[in-house]
């Protein structure tokens, strides 16, 4: 059996790479959604911030909620924590899990935010 040249292996693997990121240009295909409510009231909160947390892409992908505490964006199909923040309120987060190679488009993610 012959054994493939190690240096073939790298340039097929960095290639793959480059078609998956389009060469940089990557638009995130997975819509994050969901509320933001009082964990004591259920009452929804308005103008809470939600976004990826410390996940390093550029540019910052995220979301305000809406009167109705809804909130709505896209990212990348891949494991990491999103918070939801907004003043009088400890922090909520989440960590999103995603189907293998990304084949993800929607996740729920609901906070119930308690107040300080």
């Amino acid at each position: 059996m012959r054994q493939i040249p190690r240096g073939c292996l790298t340039v097929v693997l960095a290639s793959c790479a480059l078609l998956r990121l389009g060469c940089g240009g990557w638009q995130p295909t997975m819509r994050v959604t969901g509320t933001v409510s009082d964990s004591l009231t259920g009452k929804p909160i308005a103008g809470a911030t939600v976004s990826d947390d410390g996940y390093g892409k550029q540019p910052y992908r995220g979301a305000v909620t809406d009167s109705a505490g809804r909130y709505s964006y896209y990212t990348w199909p891949e494991e990491h924590n999103i918070k939801a923040w907004i003043a009088g309120y400890r922090p909520g987060c989440r960590t999103l899990i995603t189907g293998f190679l990304g084949r993800d488009t929607l996740k729920l993610a609901d906070f119930r935010l308690v107040p300080e």
